[in-house]
């Protein structure tokens, strides 16, 4: 027995360490992100025990509080269930179904997706810059007012979009000068919603979706941490003109958005 216990010490010591890379990240949110990934690929589903809060901290060779720092930032995401009884934690739910936010392909999808965001502003003023669009893209407006907004859903805690949107100045005065107008959008709804709510000339929407890394400021107003994904979508708004009425970037956690779409066979 001892003879076997001794080869599996050796065994273990020659394993690559499995502690996470430091990338100026809080070591708790690197070990949350191991975890995490384990639930979203189906290693641990909804139902099994996490493995026992020692196991955890010899896996990784990072003290007990951290990984309770860690279990704690799963159980605020809904992700785990923490047991105050000696059952440890278990996992409730997958990330995938806490991922509401989807690309909308229609102007129908954009109003249904933005009905239980609330919006508060952070900046407003005008906007004395070139509008960084190509000519391929539309025909830039005589002049335009800068509008960054935090989006809030009524079942998140922290923001969880923060868009930077430029709207041509006449048709952003005549969005705050019907605000108070029978049917029109009020004034903590989206602004693309609140266009189509005064039917205004939509033309055509082009979106690009990437994803990136939140920066110190994105970090702060999301919750998130630095370097954290980031789903930014790039949306140009023409009218029926040609000109650009609407340019926006919408930064999304990460963690809020998914992709989903069928490929043809046939």
């Amino acid at each position: 027995m001892k003879q076997g216990s001794k080869q599996r010490k050796k065994g273990k010591s020659m394993q690559a360490p499995t502690r996470p890379r430091r990338l100026g990240i809080s070591t708790y949110r690197r070990v949350a992100s191991v975890l995490r990934r384990r639930i979203s690929s189906g290693e641990w589903q909804p139902g099994d025990r996490l493995p026992a809060l020692d196991a955890l901290v010899e896996e990784f060779r990072v003290g007990r509080v951290t990984v309770r720092h860690a279990l704690d930032l799963l159980a605020d995401e809904g992700l785990i269930a923490r047991h105050r009884d000696r059952r440890g934690s278990s996992v409730i739910a997958h990330p995938l179904d806490r991922r509401w936010f989807t690309l909308a392909l229609n102007l129908a999808e954009l109003e249904t997706h933005s009905a239980s965001i609330r919006v508060s502003e952070l900046e407003a003023g005008p906007w004395e810059r070139p509008l960084p669009v190509s000519a391929q893209e539309g025909k830039p407006g005589e002049a335009y007012h800068r509008v960054v907004h935090l989006h809030h859903h009524s079942d998140f805690p922290h923001a969880v979009a923060m868009t930077e949107i430029l709207i041509e100045s006449r048709v952003y005065a005549e969005l705050e000068g019907s605000a108070e107008d029978d049917g029109a959008a009020p004034r903590d709804r989206p602004i693309l919603e609140r266009l189509a709510a005064r039917h205004a000339d939509l033309g055509h929407i082009q979106q690009t979706f990437t994803i990136g890394e939140a920066d110190i400021e994105l970090a702060r107003h999301l919750g998130v941490h630095e370097a954290a994904p980031i789903a930014e979508l790039r949306r140009i708004v023409r009218d029926g003109g040609g000109t650009i009425i609407y340019f926006g970037h919408l930064f999304f956690r990460g963690d809020l958005v998914r992709l989903d779409f069928s490929v043809d066979l046939k």
